[in-house]
């Protein structure tokens, strides 16, 4: 059994509405990414848990948390078996409830900086 400390945050709660819940899962019974984890807490602990998904691959960055200290994917972060593991939203970033933050400031940067490529003539 493994114990995974989960940021909670419920916006319509008039007292303390953050604060941290601890789950214990058995990593056998479950895939070896914390995504993995945090799908089983959901379906089959407490259907209140609410965080992004989308592709499984790394690819999207959906996601992203704060995992053990660190900012990664929860896709491609992996389950430390027997260590107690913590999880909350990205830092810094304001959060929307549990472990989705708002992303809109963000995708208005992403766009201002044009991150592709583009012909220097028109088609």
């Amino acid at each position: 059994m493994t114990e995974f400390l989960i940021y909670r945050f419920l916006p319509e709660a008039d007292s303390h509405p953050s604060y941290v819940q601890s789950y214990w899962i058995d990593t056998n019974d479950c895939g070896p990414m914390v995504l993995d984890i945090l799908i089983k807490i959901k379906n089959e602990i407490d259907p209140t848990l609410t965080f992004r998904r989308s592709c499984r691959e790394g690819i999207c960055g959906s996601c992203a948390m704060h995992i053990n200290g660190m900012n990664n994917l929860a896709c491609l972060a992996p389950v430390t078996p027997g260590e107690a593991m913590s999880i909350g939203p990205l830092v810094r970033m304001p959060v929307v409830k549990d472990l989705v933050v708002e992303m809109s400031n963000f995708y208005n940067q992403y766009k201002q900086i044009v991150p592709y490529l583009q012909r220097k003539t028109p088609k």
